[in-house]
């Protein structure tokens, strides 16, 4: 039993001096640093689309207009064999279209739109691993320089942002325009068009090889009109739509449109005029004022009114002589004679 007890305290010693130990080493430990927010990954560019391998019968159709097109281009018929190169190379781009393509627009004088369809070609296969490709892109090359020498670049400028640039009536995009235009050496129209402006125009010459600036600056349309008032009278005032213009003579810029005009003038009738006013279109008017009637009299100041009076009131003064005098002589003298 003794036994049993001793073994027991020596347990629970043991199991004590574990648990010691654990608090302790945990004590010892460091304090784990405070988690860090997990920053963003940057985002990887999102690889372009590998285009779907085209099914047999794609190939064969676009096999079918390529050899439409060169049968057209054999016979000199550019703008078909234009037409059958351009919907080959769409079914299935290649180099082979590019080139014909290009070739095509150089047989029919467009120079421009060559020069970009070989760029194009050299942008999308710069490192062929055929002797053919090879010697193809070599030619690509010697076709670009030989246009480019006939080809000027001119930079254009438009006084507003957002207006419409054509150049020989054809758009060639919205001001500011990022690069200089290219075009075949020659006389060429650029215009810029904007709403609220008339149209700037302007005619370049352009020599190959070298560039050349124009600045286009559309004016805005005039929305105002020019107004001359004067009067008969001076000093005479107006007014439009209720807003004082000052005296007469008046020469200003006035909005367009339909206008209330008043002249006014002390002693003469006011004059009330609808005027309409057309944009960039002078208006000229002389108001004539007429004198206001005369204002009628009080009935105290007709001249009839006071000579009544005053016969009423002389004969009055004579009556009341006559009475004060009644009954006695009357003086002898000639002043009581003025009576009819």
């Amino acid at each position: 039993m003794r036994n049993a007890r001793t073994i027991s305290r020596t347990g629970v010693l043991t199991v004590g001096l574990i648990a010691a130990l654990g608090a302790a080493t945990a004590t010892a430990q460091p304090t784990p640093p405070p988690e860090q927010p997990t920053l963003p990954t940057a985002q990887q560019p999102a690889q372009p689309a590998q285009p779907a391998e085209p099914d047999q019968a794609t190939r064969d159709q676009a096999r079918t207009r390529f050899r439409a097109g060169q049968a057209a281009f054999e016979a000199q018929s550019w703008e078909p064999a234009l037409t059958e190169f351009r919907a080959a190379n769409e079914l299935i781009p290649s180099g082979r279209a590019l080139v014909s393509i290009g070739q095509c627009l150089r047989k029919l004088n467009r120079e421009i739109e060559a020069l970009q369809t070989f760029r194009q070609y050299v942008e999308l296969y710069p490192n062929p691993t055929v002797e053919r490709d090879r010697t193809e892109l070599q030619s690509v090359r010697g076709w670009i320089d030989e246009i480019e020498e006939t080809v000027g670049k001119v930079q254009v400028s438009v006084a507003v942002s957002g207006a419409t640039v054509l150049v020989d009536g054809q758009v060639v995009g919205q001001a500011p325009l990022g690069q200089p235009v290219e075009l075949t050496q020659g006389s060429h129209t650029f215009r810029a068009e904007a709403d609220g402006y008339r149209p700037a125009e302007e005619a370049v010459t352009v020599t190959g090889g070298q560039e050349v600036q124009v600045t286009l600056v559309p004016a805005p349309l005039q929305t105002t009109a020019t107004v001359n008032l004067s009067s008969n009278v001076p000093e005479a005032s107006a007014a439009l739509d209720g807003q004082p213009l000052g005296t007469l003579p008046y020469a200003g810029e006035v909005e367009a449109g339909v206008h209330q005009l008043e002249v006014t003038a002390e002693g003469f009738e006011a004059v009330h005029l609808s005027i309409t006013l057309e944009a960039g279109q002078p208006f000229n008017r002389a108001v004539e004022l007429a004198p206001a009637p005369e204002a009628a009299e009080a009935w105290y100041e007709k001249w009839w009114v006071w000579t009544i009076a005053g016969v009423v009131v002389g004969g009055a003064t004579a009556g009341i002589v006559l009475g004060a005098t009644s009954g006695e002589s009357m003086p002898d003298s000639d002043w009581t004679l003025g009576l009819p």
